[in-house]
């Protein structure tokens, strides 16, 4: 019996392609990965080239020959080796300083490219008709056959052509797609067919068309019998491809991605990769919602961990295709309907991460809430039974809870920046009361703490409050215009009426304790005495026990009258003393200029001005 050549050839294209340089528009890296696979190829299928003084050539791949997929593998990237040299040669062509011989070279391996497609494309045909290969593979490598034709035929300018062949590898593609199994065989067509649309405009553009931005329009304009003469025998091959695969059957039970839809907009997953993360988010979102309400604890917190670490998953792999197609714009064929896809599906996974992960943060604040360390239900009792482990206990219990809603702020603040959001009035102030409930709600958690805790503190409890009373009015009157969409959190009104009866209990305990606190002296509070003076006469003056400042000027100061001085008899034996007056000291400073002013200058100065 012979052996089955049948592969999944856009399967492996895609594959190659994005993870070795084409997604980035490097092409000579491609070129460098296309050649060591050849290397690896021909090594394990024995078609090397000799090594002998005279060259011999490896001998060529036939229909008769093929015993392997390896073998057809060979030729596959032989042509794609080609190909992707002629893209580099054409993006050298651009540069201002390139060789008048780039485009030449460029067109040349192009050529060669589709002579090795067109030679792959009969091998195929002639292995399908011997049945050793099915009609999927032969339309895969007829797509490609006709891909390459067609970049040689844009080169040409032959124009009507390229629709023509456009026009039947759409067909194909269409079919495909059609027949998928899954969401992300569909997604792989839907790449191919996005990736050749602006050849379809711009050549439809050429030819004069009036609308060449309609490419749906143009291609139907093109009838069947052009597409025959551009591909041969592409009728037939549809209706075998159809009844191959099943199609009809297929269609009722294909694992397909759910149709998603954010703020009344359709989003759509048009690449293959993206595609299959996507269908693993889906299958978990399904999964955590059959086991809701019955998983709880560690169990269910296993369920959330796996939902987010796919959600994770998927955000990185939109990013960096975004990243890498806004890097590649300028150089590589891509459809305007792919360029607003990725932006609108990366954000609508970065808003899934974001509500998903608040939820699972809510849940484990309802799990906190729950324990047996919790408070008492009623918020104006400051006092927690149990003694001093159960207030330790309550504490970090309500810290722990208060920095879950840190993270739910931050996660809140997040979705609030998104475009998607930004843009829709109805999901904008849908996150501003979320936001606004879930700020009333920490500010209350926090006010609690400081009053149950061992060193309360009324005043910032009441600060906090009063913040609380003011997210509450905010969420209060975003509930009562109504018109929100796309919930990342569904809020009634009974909560938030019920945060703000909570808040304003809790507000009026906290003023009563507030009042009602005997604030203690400091340690050595009094000792402080010893060491200052206080202006006590002002004290007494302010206090009204002293006398005003005006009377204690007004008062006549008392006269001292001079002493008189009494006669002193001199006698013989003690010499009469004239009694003089004290003169002043003089300042420090002029003692200090005196000596200075007399000293002389010079070596002898002080000899000459003795005396």
């Amino acid at each position: 019996m012979s052996q089955d050549l049948s592969f999944k050839a856009l399967n492996l294209l895609s594959r190659e392609r994005a993870v070795y340089g084409l997604r980035n528009g490097d092409y000579e890296r491609y070129r460098h990965h296309c050649a060591n696979k050849l290397h690896r190829l021909r090594q394990v299928t024995g078609l090397t080239n000799g090594k002998g003084k005279q060259f011999k050539k490896a001998p060529a791949v036939t229909a008769e020959t093929a015993t392997d997929v390896r073998h057809l593998h060979l030729v596959l990237f032989s042509a794609e080796r080609a190909l992707a040299y002629s893209h580099e040669l054409k993006a050298l062509a651009g540069k201002p300083n390139a060789p008048p011989s780039t485009r030449r070279e460029q067109i040349s391996w192009l050529r060669r490219a589709h002579k090795l497609a067109s030679s792959l494309h009969e091998i195929a045909r002639t292995l399908a008709t011997s049945d050793r290969m099915n009609q999927r593979t032969l339309a895969e490598l007829t797509i490609y056959h006709l891909s390459v034709r067609v970049e040689l035929s844009f080169e040409r300018g032959a124009y009507a052509e390229v629709l023509a062949e456009l026009a039947a590898r759409r067909r194909l593609l269409d079919t495909l797609a059609g027949a998928a199994r899954d969401s992300y065989d569909q997604a792989l067509a839907t790449e191919f067919i996005d990736a050749y649309d602006p050849l379809i405009r711009f050549s439809a553009y050429k030819l004069g068309r009036a609308e060449s931005h309609d490419i749906d329009g143009v291609v139907a304009d093109i009838d069947a019998d052009m597409m025959e003469e551009a591909s041969p025998g592409l009728g037939k091959l549809v209706e075998s491809l159809r009844a191959e695969t099943g199609a009809a059957e297929l269609e009722a039970g294909r694992r397909t991605l759910e149709d998603v839809e954010f703020a009344g907009d359709k989003v759509e997953f048009r690449n293959a990769e993206l595609v299959a993360a996507m269908i693993k988010v889906q299958e978990a979102l399904g999964r955590i919602n059959k086991s809701a309400g019955k998983a709880t604890g560690r169990g269910g917190m296993k369920g959330w961990d796996r939902v987010l670490g796919v959600l994770g998953e998927a955000e990185g792999t939109a990013r960096h295709l975004l990243d890498d197609h806004e890097a590649t714009a300028n150089s590589t064929l891509r459809s305007t309907r792919t360029t607003e896809s990725l932006s609108l599906a990366h954000q609508y996974i970065v808003f899934l991460l974001l509500s998903h992960r608040i939820r699972r943060d809510l849940l484990l604040v309802d799990t906190l809430a729950s324990g047996p360390s919790s408070l008492p239900a009623d918020p104006t009792v400051f006092k927690v039974p149990g003694g001093r482990v159960k207030l330790e206990e309550a504490v970090k219990g309500l810290a722990a809870v208060i920095k879950l809603y840190d993270t739910v702020l931050q996660s809140l603040s997040q979705a609030r920046s998104l475009a998607i959001v930004e843009e829709k009035d109805g999901v904008r102030r849908a996150a501003e009361a979320a936001e606004a409930y879930f700020s009333a709600t920490r500010c209350y958690n926090l006010a609690r703490l400081h009053c149950v805790h061992p060193s309360p503190s009324y005043a910032s409890a009441v600060q906090l409050l009063e913040r609380a009373a003011r997210n509450v009015a905010s969420a209060s009157d975003a509930l009562k215009e109504g018109g929100l969409a796309e919930e990342i959190v569904p809020l009634s009104k009974e909560q938030v009426d019920a945060l703000g009866e909570s808040v304003e209990a809790l507000s009026l305990a906290a003023k009563r304790a507030l009042f009602a606190h005997a604030v203690t002296k400091p340690v050595f509070y009094d000792s402080a005495f010893n060491y200052i003076d206080l202006p006590m006469e002002e004290l007494l003056e302010k206090a009204g026990k002293g006398l005003p400042k005006k009377e204690k000027s007004s008062a006549p100061a008392p006269i001292v009258a001079p002493v008189p001085a009494k006669a002193v008899k001199a006698g013989p034996s003690s010499p009469v003393r004239e009694k003089r007056e004290a003169t002043p000291q003089p300042a420090l400073k002029d003692e200090e200029e005196a000596p200075a002013a007399g000293k002389k200058g010079g070596w002898l100065g002080g000899w000459f001005g003795r005396g």
